[in-house]
């Protein structure tokens, strides 16, 4: 039997794209109901072969002045080697995009161009071989892009082989020395996480809208995080990292006790023998500690009454659950509390998580692909140890490429070629 182009059924899509190794929340179905619901109208497109999906891709459409753009973000989900597939499917999606008055088809592949380590080297050759079969189907790549977004796919992003991973010593082995540092220190302050419910979002979008404003970059607005947390349920999970001062101020001053009596007892030691200089050094290596001790519970009194209640969110962090990887995709951290390490912790979480649903991959997500210090997420996420990769980018089919030409030649004039 031939392959047939249809429109999918919400089962039938769902049931595709959880079991292909593409797969990731773009193309989900739970996605598709966000997008409907926020007036994208999405699309379920795919090819049957003997009555069994053989390719799949959730299309959402933008408006030009020119017609609607058909985009496959992270799609579509198909075997990109199976040369009469690809061109089947391309010619059926071109002519589904015409009749519905699109301007061009916009394909962003859940591919990998290249893979570097945590310093921009190369590990692999790049993926030629991909581009050259994207052009075979007719399509226009378009110039690589580096940066940072919130308004659509990262063209880079960082990422955790977790498969391997089984248990809490293996786990904590693979993060970086800093972070067992971080996450010995959360234990310490005494940081706890909670799952938050949905009347918690307006606390969670305050926390992004904080930490958009102070970065200069464009939150998500409290409408997105609602649709999110209905839409998708189980699936995404928005977390908070908190402090209580009060428990920590106590555990603090517990600690300072402490200390008070190992040094009254040391000094009874250099008393009694003055020229042993073992108890001045221990005397002075207690000190010290007593110190930071004295000094933590300073800072923490002084946020205590600044803030004005006992318990402070620190940072929180929005993951969506995928069987192919675990996403880490929207995330705030109060600045003045950027010292009790919470992000690092969530993450931890997060990755244990994963590796106890048996997840393969953990995906940290949107990095700008400069190496060179100016990206400020970068340091973060390279202390947990993966690896970065650059997907292969925006692949154009005009559909009515004369249209398409004098848009194009529009938006170079206008400087947003």
């Amino acid at each position: 039997m031939p392959y047939r182009f249809v429109e999918l059924l919400p089962k039938e899509f769902e049931k595709f794209e959880q079991q292909h190794a593409l797969g990731t929340y773009t193309q989900s179905i739970a996605q598709y109901h966000v997008l409907s619901a926020r007036g994208r109208h999405p699309y379920l497109i795919g090819v049957k072969h003997d009555e069994r999906v053989v390719a799949a891709a959730l299309v959402l459409t933008e408006t030009t002045r020119f017609g609607s753009v058909f985009l496959f973000d992270r799609g579509p989900l198909i075997d990109f080697n199976d040369r009469a597939l690809c061109h089947f499917f391309v010619t059926k999606s071109r002519q589904f995009a015409k009749q519905r008055g699109a301007l061009y088809i916009e394909w962003t592949p859940n591919v990998t161009y290249l893979v570097t380590n945590n310093k921009g080297d190369m590990q692999q050759s790049v993926n030629d071989s991909f581009m050259a079969t994207m052009s075979g189907l007719g399509f226009q790549h378009e110039p690589f892009t580096f940066g940072m977004s919130t308004t659509g796919s990262p063209s880079w992003e960082y990422v955790k082989d977790i498969s391997d991973l089984s248990d809490e010593k293996s786990i904590l082995k693979s993060y970086s020395k800093n972070v067992q540092y971080y996450l010995k220190k959360n234990k310490q302050f005494g940081i706890q996480l909670r799952e938050l419910s949905r009347t918690d979002l307006p606390s969670f979008k305050a926390l992004t809208e904080s930490t958009a404003e102070r970065l200069h970059y464009h939150d998500k607005d409290l409408a997105f995080y609602e649709s999110i947390y209905d839409i998708y349920g189980d699936d995404a999970i928005f977390v908070f990292a908190e402090l209580n001062f009060e428990t920590y101020i106590a555990s603090e001053r517990d600690k300072v006790s402490a200390l008070e009596q190992k040094l009254a007892k040391i000094n009874e030691k250099i008393s009694k023998y003055p020229n042993q200089d073992k108890f001045k050094r221990q005397y002075h290596e207690f000190e010290d500690q007593k110190q930071h001790h004295s000094q933590r519970i300073q800072k923490a009194t002084k946020q205590f009454s600044d803030a004005g209640q006992a318990t402070v969110v620190v940072a929180g962090a929005l993951f969506i659950k995928q069987p192919q990887e675990m996403t880490y995709l929207y995330s705030g951290t109060y600045e003045a509390y950027k010292d009790y390490y919470g992000p690092y912790q969530i993450q931890d979480m997060m990755i244990r998580r994963a590796v106890a649903l048996g997840i393969p991959r953990y995906n940290f997500y949107g990095i700008s692909g400069r190496f060179d210090g100016s990206d400020g997420v970068l340091g973060f996420k390279t202390a947990f140890e993966g690896h970065a990769r650059q997907l292969v980018g925006r692949f154009i089919l005009p559909v009515r490429p004369l249209k398409y030409k004098a848009y194009r030649a529009l938006k170079k004039i206008t400087g947003r070629a």
